[in-house]
């Protein structure tokens, strides 16, 4: 006799060592094991394959048999076997329309999964330009803080230079004053010094030396020391500049975390998984028991 494979091996087909009369299927060893296993399919018929091989036999011969009354004209059987297509043709129906249910659910799951990715992608470009916004404005205020920083220390050395300035331009012109006064006596007294007349001269000088007697001749120096930044205090600068990057790399890192993990990944399980034997005792349920009959 040769293998009869079993209806419900997927990839190679094991031998299948029963039938069942319920499910007109073959099965194999695993099968028949999962087949019993179900509490729905206790009452089916199972039979060895030489047993039901006979049985279909029969079922063929009778087929044959009543087949000769097929009426071409209507392409319809009279007899009993023409009804067992008709059933046939209803379980398939039962069978199709299951898997269409199966796969619409399926179908709407897939639907949900491709609009939660589309508020997944919009909520990561959302994400980006908050924190763009975010990160762009402290930048800006840092910058802000930063030019007014350097305006005020520029603005107070340009104060100090104008107040000191100041106070050298006085000197300058009290001391072009006390210049000039000197110049005048010292002209006056180079005159006085080629007068011939004795009392004239001696007048004049009376009055001359009187004169600068009262004059102040003392100056006021002012040195000014050099000023500029030793390379200890631009390496202090440099350093808390440092620490400040630092501090901001830190910030950066946390923000670089929480854009990595922004995205949680999960497996969507389909809505409805289904086998060909399940849906087949799905719709073909045990039949209950024929009643006993009393025999004499």
């Amino acid at each position: 006799m040769d293998m009869i494979p079993c209806d419900f091996c997927l990839e190679k087909p094991n031998s299948a060592v029963k039938r069942c009369l319920t499910c007109e299927a073959s099965l194999c060893q695993a099968h028949l094991s999962k087949h019993d296993s179900k509490g729905t399919q206790k009452g089916h018929v199972l039979v060895a394959l030489s047993a039901a091989e006979a049985q279909e036999e029969k079922a063929r011969a009778e087929h044959t048999e009543q087949s000769e009354g097929f009426c071409h004209d209507n392409t319809a059987f009279p007899c009993a076997t023409g009804s067992h297509a008709k059933d046939d043709y209803e379980k398939q129906q039962a069978i199709l329309s299951l898997i269409m249910k199966s796969m619409q659910e399926n179908n709407t799951a897939m639907n949900k999964v491709l609009q939660q990715l589309q508020k997944s992608a919009d909520q990561i470009k959302s994400n980006k330009k908050t924190l763009t916004d975010q990160l762009s404005k402290v930048f800006q205020e840092i910058k802000t803080q930063v030019d007014q920083k350097e305006k005020q220390i520029i603005s107070d050395i340009q104060s100090n230079e104008k107040k000191q300035l100041a106070k050298i331009v006085v000197l300058q012109k009290q001391m072009e004053e006390k210049k000039d006064a000197a110049l005048q006596n010292l002209q006056e007294l180079q005159a006085l010094r080629e007068q011939t007349d004795a009392q004239l001269f001696f007048q004049g000088f009376q009055l001359l030396q009187e004169r600068v007697k009262k004059e102040n001749f003392s100056t006021d120096s002012v040195e000014v020391l050099t000023v500029h930044l030793d390379q200890s205090d631009i390496q202090i600068v440099r350093n808390h500049t440092a620490v400040y990057i630092s501090n901001l790399d830190t910030l950066m890192q946390v923000v670089h975390g929480k854009i990595i993990n922004q995205t949680q990944w999960s497996r969507v399980i389909p809505a409805a998984e289904f086998s060909l034997e399940d849906v087949i005792c799905e719709v073909f349920p045990s039949p209950p028991p024929p009643p006993s009959e009393n025999r004499s």
